[in-house]
């Protein structure tokens, strides 16, 4: 076949987001191929650049992290590299650039938000990477229209669980295209700006693809309001009667560090911030962003970053947020003083058996599932979007290609039409309006990343499944997943029974 950079066409191609069993270690490539001066001119921009959080299982030793495989685009001029667009600022969408420029690689100019920024130079003084080798870094924010080179770039807030998360439109001659990032449709976010609905039903008809978010689509209903997570927190701390609440938090998710803040606010209680060198970190981001917990508490309650000597000021009356498994010693937690509230469903483990060990009370997810909150939109989130935008075709990413495959036969019953067939990392296709087809089929590859004597080495390792189902078996294997969306469809084909009718044709 003749190079896909010498016909013109839109074309998308996932590189680190549509693995086999996987769903970390981000990466989009788009390119937008148009005649100039009676020649093919390709414009091409990668959409985020993670790492892979599964990386010893593809078996090379002393391995600190894996990366999409963007060789071939850094190395090509034809296809005229001209941007990275980074949509929000977590690890598995974010983290390969330090890699990438630890092993010598010069990368386009960034386009992030402010919080994506701030957290790139900690990254940077952390990995000792030169000033010299960091890219141009372009501030956007919601609303911002880039045009680079044949391809037009508008930039949508997205509600997720940091600050400064974003969607991306990319307008080309072969149709409008809108790249979700992480998302969900809850418009109750707190200090951040919720997914701008208003500007996609400004856009309405007009997108023909959406590649989109698909890690929660497993759930019905819609995600998790964050609102209704605050009012849970303020409910479980003032109906427990304890004095101290243990509410550890997972370290990335900026949200969560507010919600139990302001929760404990709401509910009296006095505010100790503790964990471990990770934990503050991000905590110090957070207030460099803008945030005073200071002031929020205003004279109702104090407000404490740690030091041991002054807990005794807090009459025993106090809320912990952090990472943290020390809670006996330190605070002298007992059942009769002390509830646990866990808001992530493994991270925090054993901090449950700690809990558990003291006869310490403890409400956690698996009982409470809106406690967690949730950056990623469910099913509910993302039938919504296909009506509002008369129904799209949809591309998932950031899940398992099983989930997909499961999905399916109920996508089809509720009207959502999904890409045939299922992408998965290195396929290449071409997008017209709300057609895309597979123009080609690469085996994938990972680069795996060690760093024997302080700069990143690399080693390729083709895509294959890392441990059965990956990570997610003991979670979510494909039987589970197959018998959930049965579930959900023998639900909605039966839901007019409850009214006294049926459907007939």
């Amino acid at each position: 076949m003749t190079e896909y950079w010498k016909q013109c066409g839109f074309y998308w191609r996932p590189l680190g987001g549509n693995n086999i069993d996987q769903i970390s270690g981000h990466c989009y490539q788009y390119t937008d191929v148009r005649e100039s001066g009676g020649k093919p001119e390709a414009t091409t921009i990668i959409v985020d650049l993670g790492k892979f959080d599964n990386h010893q299982a593809l078996g090379i030793k002393n391995s600190a992290a894996a990366v999409p495989d963007i060789r071939e685009i850094l190395h090509s001029r034809e296809l005229n590299l001209k941007a990275l667009f980074i949509t929000h600022s977590h690890p598995d969408h974010l983290n390969g650039i330090i890699h990438y420029l630890k092993a010598g690689y010069a990368l386009p100019p960034l386009f992030g938000g402010k919080y994506t920024r701030m957290i790139l130079e900690e990254l940077y003084d952390e990995f000792d990477v030169p000033s010299a080798a960091r890219p141009e870094f372009i501030q956007i924010d919601d609303g911002s229209v880039w045009e680079i080179g044949s391809l037009k770039i508008e930039v949508l807030s997205s509600s997720h669980t940091c600050f400064d998360s974003y969607g991306l439109i990319l307008f080309s001659r072969d149709g409008t295209l809108y790249h979700t990032g992480d998302m969900k449709i809850d418009g109750s976010t707190y200090f951040r700006k919720p997914t701008n609905i208003k500007r996609l039903k400004e856009l309405s008809g007009q997108i023909g693809c959406v590649v989109a978010d698909f890690c929660g689509i497993t759930e019905d209903g819609f995600a998790y309001r964050e609102a209704d997570t605050y009012k849970k927190l303020v409910s479980i701390i003032k109906k427990s009667g304890k004095k101290k609440i243990f509410i550890p938090v997972y370290p990335t998710h900026a949200e969560m560090y507010i919600i139990a803040f302001l929760a404990a606010l709401k509910a009296g209680k006095n505010v100790v911030f503790y964990g471990d060198k990770d934990f503050f970190g991000y905590l110090k981001l957070i207030i460099d962003y803008g945030i005073s917990f200071e002031k929020l508490a205003g004279k109702r309650i104090r407000v404490l970053f740690g030091p041991r000597e002054e807990l005794h000021s807090l009459n025993g009356n106090f809320a912990v947020i952090g990472t943290f498994n020390d809670i006996g010693n330190y605070f002298d937690a007992t059942p009769q003083n002390s509830l646990g509230i866990v808001t992530a469903r493994t991270f925090f483990n054993p901090l449950r058996g700690q809990f558990n060990s003291r006869n310490i009370p403890f409400v956690d997810v698996k009982n409470v599932p809106v406690l967690q909150g949730y950056g990623h939109g469910f099913l509910g989130d993302y039938e919504y979007l296909n009506t509002l935008l008369k129904q799209p075709l949809f591309i998932p990413t950031h899940c398992p290609r099983f989930i997909v495959d499961s999905f399916r036969e109920l996508a089809e019953y509720i009207g959502m039409e999904i890409i045939r067939p299922t992408p998965q990392n290195n396929n290449l296709f071409k997008i017209c309006g709300k057609q895309c087809s597979l123009v080609k089929t690469v085996p994938a590859t990972w680069l795996v990343v060690d760093y024997g004597n302080g700069d990143a080495h690399f080693t390729e390792v083709w895509q294959k499944p890392t441990s059965g189902e990956g990570f997610l078996k003991r979670t979510f294997s494909a039987r589970r997943c197959k018998n959930k969306f049965k579930m959900l469809l023998h639900k909605r084909q039966t839901k007019g029974f409850e009214h006294g009718f049926k459907k007939i044709r």
